[in-house]
């Protein structure tokens, strides 16, 4: 397995390149309140944006993992960069703030250790400027995958400092009104998790998702 870094997927590899996509992050249809998932003409846009680049994970079958991140914040639309300006005038002057869109493994065995080389390749350039780096993780792959502590191992073993310390800049939440009759139940139980038509014996999946 090898880890290549694009600022630009070729168009032979778009086909594969999206269907990988959609099978990685796939389940945060029915997870996340929030579009989390791309629509197609929107990864042909990221895919063909050179500031923003790509770590593609290549094995003997093909796409293994993928990852994207930008130095350039204007390149995200869903987020502020204005955020970012204000907080690491700097930094972000300076190009030393990192944003991931997403990045993922392949189901099962095949994504063994796929996730660990994609996040060390991705921090190598955060390293060389003394950067910081910024992900999007919904409630579900935080409380349920520790999505968080993860990350934060993976790039306390890629980082020269021995250390990641993760910080919550910021949280959302979604909450449904309802009008319950006197003979029903005040509160319903929340909704979370994936249905149990979906569950059952899943391989296990490591991503991370904007």
């Amino acid at each position: 397995m090898r880890v290549e870094i694009m600022d630009e997927l070729p168009a032979e590899m778009m086909e594969e390149a999206w269907e990988f996509y959609k099978d990685c992050f796939s389940d945060l249809r029915i997870l996340a309140v929030n579009r989390h998932l791309m629509y197609r003409h929107e990864f042909e846009e990221v895919m063909g944006d050179k500031r923003i680049d790509k770590h593609v994970a290549m094995d003997e079958n093909g796409i293994a993992g993928m990852g994207t991140i930008t130095n350039n914040l204007e390149s995200v639309p869903l987020i502020s960069a204005d955020y970012f300006k204000y907080h690491w005038p700097e930094l972000y002057e300076q190009r030393r703030l990192f944003y991931c869109l997403f990045a993922g493994s392949a189901l099962g065995n095949r994504g063994q250790g796929v996730f660990v080389a994609l996040q060390r390749a991705m921090y190598a350039p955060i390293e060389a400027v003394d950067g910081k780096v910024f992900f999007d993780i919904c409630g579900f792959n935080e409380e349920r995958n520790q999505l968080p502590r993860m990350i934060a191992m993976i790039l306390s073993r890629a980082s020269s400092a021995g250390r990641a310390q993760p910080t919550r800049l910021d949280a959302q939440s979604f909450w449904m009104y309802e009008f319950p009759k006197d003979d029903m139940p005040f509160r319903r139980a929340e909704r979370r998790g994936l249905p149990n038509r979906l569950s059952g014996d899943q391989p296990e999946r490591r991503s991370a998702k904007v």
